[in-house]
């Protein structure tokens, strides 16, 4: 698995690099394609290849994640998130992660993944991810409507952690990131009456994760016995 994985993750790192340094985008606007905040999102392109087909002659449910992973590595480097991690010593931990599969994919057919940072709270941030077929958009700087229906959707939920603590996720965005207080309020997950649909998606995935989490702690205590 490692001698695959490897070394496309390190080709999605270097493809984020290289896109950031010749993309017209001044370094803030980058660093807010990076957060989410500049329109659009941050696009990813692959093609549904040898090793992501199934015997059912589609892309196979593994591979989504697999890309949408090297989605976020590639967005991380563009959009300088790796470098804020670099510099500060610090790590970006998915702790779990949902996908609703829509439409397939089939083999060699090029797919878009947009990526952008959806919500935060004062522990976790939630990165939104969906799928689009490349040739149902104009061109890269399409917004989502543009390219087409969703094909799948990708919610991680992660934290940025530092010598081995977690941290909270605003302040460092602040620290690394020229996010005004506007920005990192509207990012801020209500979880409340008044939620938008966002909040409400991040709010019930909190509510199963806990209760994952309680199925097994459950288990768990019930095998030690």
């Amino acid at each position: 698995m490692g001698i695959v994985h490897i070394p496309r993750t390190v080709a999605a790192i270097a493809k984020g690099y290289w896109k950031r340094r010749t993309s017209p985008l001044s370094d803030r606007e980058k660093s807010l394609v990076g957060l989410g905040f500049q329109q659009p999102p941050y696009v990813y392109t692959s093609r549904a290849g040898l090793f992501d087909v199934d015997v059912m002659f589609h892309m196979n449910n593994a591979s989504y994640l697999t890309h949408a992973e090297l989605a976020r590595w590639e967005w991380s480097s563009f959009g300088g998130i790796l470098d804020a991690n670099l510099k500060s010593r610090s790590y970006f931990i998915v702790t779990a992660s949902m996908i609703r599969f829509r439409r397939e994919i089939p083999p060699l057919r090029r797919f878009d993944i947009e990526t952008r940072i959806g919500g935060i709270d004062e522990r976790n941030l939630w990165v939104y991810q969906t799928f689009h077929n490349s040739n149902e958009g104009p061109s890269e700087n399409s917004t989502s409507n543009e390219r087409g229906k969703i094909l799948a959707q990708v919610f991680t939920q992660a934290v940025i952690t530092k010598k081995g603590k977690v941290i909270n996720p605003r302040g460092w965005i602040e620290d690394h990131f020229p996010a005004t207080k506007e920005y990192l309020d509207d990012l801020s997950v209500s979880g409340g009456d008044d939620a938008s649909l966002f909040d409400e998606k991040a709010a019930r995935f909190k509510h199963l994760e806990e209760a994952l989490r309680q199925s097994a702690a459950i288990y768990d205590e019930e095998s030690n016995r």
